[in-house]
């Protein structure tokens, strides 16, 4: 297995960068003691959604997935223009909506689970349905009311076994749907659907021990009279500040089959991982950004291409960092000691070492090369990735 990696270390000051269900920042245990946690999913969705930005800023739609339970809304918009009669393109993308995902309720466009799809997608759908199915001979029917199959003398049941000869094309992503090859997609109702992404992702872990804080706040009403004392609202919000370190890593192998993005040729899907990469680096979750601004670069990242088996580093912190004058240093030497350690235990032969630092020391790492730009870290990374 052909891997890239990042290894990442990102210190943030007053934040709640992922709340559980009570508001709170998340946590768990690691080393007997708490530390601050910010889980996968809300990492991959700040990561996708800046992907999508810098794709379309660098006019290179590949990153177009839409999740949603909405899928009806897209396919009215594709079928309004096969078919120009607005009304009828609502009836059929009620239809063809339910066959994908079922429908919530009986007759309802909205689907009952999310969808991942790119426009590429739903339109090869619609294609596909278009190239099978008799037009003239549905003219004559109804569409099957959505939650039930056609019977197999009705004209839906062409409908019916195209759409399914769709979805089972839809297991390759085209061109457009780089995001979802990179994060994959689950669907429980329909496992054909199902594609394992080529991305591996870690949840976000402090290297110290950290216990949330609380922020008393208070709102003065401005009409309120001078002579009134009090505030017009008070209220309490948690909040921790962390060093955290954090993995992602991508199987180029995978990426490269004729289920994710064997249609590509190598340049095209070094193009493609060079905006993975950077909305990878730079992406933060947007909770309480208005309130808690706290939008901190990785001070220290670790890039790997090898061959082999996915490793995290993340045991280099299960004794828990202790430091009086602050954590990403003193973390830094952990990670590039543990990983040094695993790499002379394990014969780690990669391809590619990078370290991105950011200090003014000029430090200069035991094992591997260290890299002064963000650019020079991409370029130099993704040219230790195959070209054919």
């Amino acid at each position: 297995m052909k891997l890239l990696e990042l290894h990442l270390l990102q210190s943030f000051p007053v934040t709640c960068l992922n709340r559980d269900d009570v508001g709170s920042p998340k946590s768990a245990f690691f080393g007997g003691v708490p530390r601050a946690r910010v889980s996968s999913q809300c990492w991959k969705r700040a990561i996708r959604m800046l992907a999508q930005q810098l794709s379309q800023e660098r006019n290179l739609p590949r990153f177009r997935g839409i999740r949603t339970k909405e899928i009806a809304a897209k396919l009215h918009e594709i079928l309004t223009h096969r078919l120009q009669d607005s009304q009828k393109a609502e009836q059929w993308a009620t239809v063809l909506a339910d066959r994908i995902g079922r429908a919530a309720a009986e007759g309802e466009a909205r689907t009952r689970v999310l969808l991942y799809f790119s426009p590429g997608q739903l339109e090869a759908v619609v294609d596909r349905v278009f190239e099978k199915v008799d037009l003239d001979k549905l003219e004559g029917s109804q569409p099957a009311p959505a939650g039930r199959r056609a019977k197999k003398d009705d004209p839906q049941a062409a409908l019916e076994n195209a759409i399914k000869e769709a979805l089972r094309a839809l297991k390759t992503p085209p061109e457009d749907a780089a995001d979802i090859a990179i994060f994959g997609r689950m669907v429980a109702s329909d496992p054909e659907l199902t594609l394992e992404g080529a991305g591996l992702f870690s949840h976000a872990l402090s290297t110290h021990e950290v216990a949330n804080d609380i922020d008393f706040f208070s709102a003065v009403d401005d009409l309120q009279p001078q002579e009134e004392a009090g505030a017009g609202h008070i209220g309490t919000l948690e909040f921790n500040t962390a060093c955290y370190y954090r993995y992602v890593g991508l199987n180029w192998d995978l990426l490269s089959d004729s289920d994710h993005l064997g249609t590509l040729s190598a340049t095209e899907r070094k193009q493609v991982l060079d905006v993975f990469l950077r909305a990878a680096i730079l992406a933060v979750p947007q909770a309480r950004k208005n309130s808690m601004f706290g939008h901190t670069p990785p001070g220290v990242i670790l890039g790997l291409v090898r061959e082999g088996q996915p490793l995290s580093l993340a045991n280099a912190f299960e004794v828990p960092v202790r430091s009086s004058n602050g954590y990403l240093a003193r973390s830094r030497q952990r990670l590039e000691e543990h990983y040094a350690l695993l790499r002379q235990v394990f014969g780690l032969n990669p391809i590619r070492e990078l370290w991105l630092l950011l200090d003014t020391d000029n430090i200069t790492p035991k094992v591997g090369t260290r890299v002064e730009t963000l650019d020079q870290f991409i370029t130099q990374l993704l040219e230790g990735l195959p070209n054919e």
